[in-house]
């Protein structure tokens, strides 16, 4: 198992910030570079308030030829299924990859609080990769390859599209509603 942990801080309140992304993420997502598109699948609200999100995303990350070829690995992407507690101010959230589902579980927590007194927002993602048994012993002599890719996502890719995200959402522009 492997955790990952990322803090961003931002000049947007935190029920502003979580808002926009909870929202507004599919409207926002193609002003983020390594991201292709993000599509909404599903979307509820629970008898708590709390609002249940599916989301599937394609992003432009390049997975190396070798292990490309090697695993018949096509474009990189994921399913996320998140929930958003507006009370507590946290988004609860797993990730299906669209390679290897059945060995990999990611699943974490987002949580938005107060920074810059009242004026912004500090968002601390963090969460667990757990590769599960049969993964890497099933790929012989592309293990080292494959270990050495899944560690890349945990510690760059997942913390810097977190960044981006969070990034592209402070400085989403609500649209203005006519009156």
């Amino acid at each position: 198992m492997k955790n990952f942990r990322s803090v961003v801080v931002l000049k947007r309140p935190p029920q502003e910030l979580s808002a926009v992304m909870r929202d507004h993420l599919v409207e926002f997502a193609g002003s983020i570079a390594d991201i292709q598109e993000i599509r909404q699948i599903e979307r509820t609200t629970g008898g708590d308030g709390t609002v249940h999100i599916v989301n599937q995303w394609r992003v432009r990350q390049q997975i190396p030829t070798a292990i490309r070829s090697m695993l018949k690995i096509g474009e990189l992407g994921w399913i996320d299924r998140n929930s958003w507690n507006d009370a507590t101010g946290t988004c609860c959230w797993t990730i299906e990859p669209s390679f290897f589902g059945d060995y990999i579980a990611c699943s974490g927590q987002t949580t938005f609080t107060e920074a810059m007194a009242g004026r912004g927002s500090r968002v601390t993602f963090a969460g667990e990769l757990d590769l599960k048994p049969g993964l890497l012993g099933s790929l012989g002599s592309v293990e080292p390859l494959v270990s050495g890719f899944l560690e890349t996502i945990v510690t760059t890719i997942i913390p810097r599209n977190l960044r981006a995200v969070v990034e592209a959402a402070a400085a989403f522009e609500l649209p203005r509603v006519r009156g």
